[in-house]
């Protein structure tokens, strides 16, 4: 199945975790937003974000494009703050479900965020990636 894995730009370490459970599960990752054309310094904050607005613009694009394209969309909430581009990844996945009836969501970790969307009918939230890899199979 074709995934994508969103969560919160200072929690890279986790979502690449997850990524790398997926596909050694045999799972394709549509987008990795946590490596870049540029780098790991453009994901350092909104200096960088502006300075370079091209490449800001170009990565937004693609990351819609890999919610668009996922069989399978993942939020991994394991995080201490609130996201913000997590979150209109999450608001994608649920219109495209509520329009399409795909992809299915899941929500992995703590809720360390009561958001409203958490427990949209549509959102399946289970607490460990090995969850989602038996539940896609």
């Amino acid at each position: 199945m074709k995934l994508f894995v969103s969560g919160r730009i200072t929690d890279l370490k986790n979502v690449r975790m997850a990524q790398e459970k997926f596909r050694a599960a045999g799972h394709e990752i549509t987008h990795d937003w946590t490596r870049n054309e540029t780098g790991d310094k453009l994901l350092a904050g909104n200096e960088a974000k502006l300075a370079n607005k091209e490449e800001t613009s170009h990565r937004a694009q693609l990351d819609l494009q890999g919610v668009i394209d996922c069989d399978v969309y993942v939020i991994c909430t394991d995080n201490e703050e609130i996201g913000k581009g997590m979150y209109v990844e999450l608001g994608a996945a649920l219109a495209l479900h509520a329009t399409a009836n795909a992809p299915q969501i899941y929500l992995v970790g703590k809720m360390n965020h009561m958001l409203v969307f958490y427990f949209h009918p549509a959102v399946i939230r289970v607490d460990t990636v090995e969850e989602v890899i038996e539940a896609i199979r």
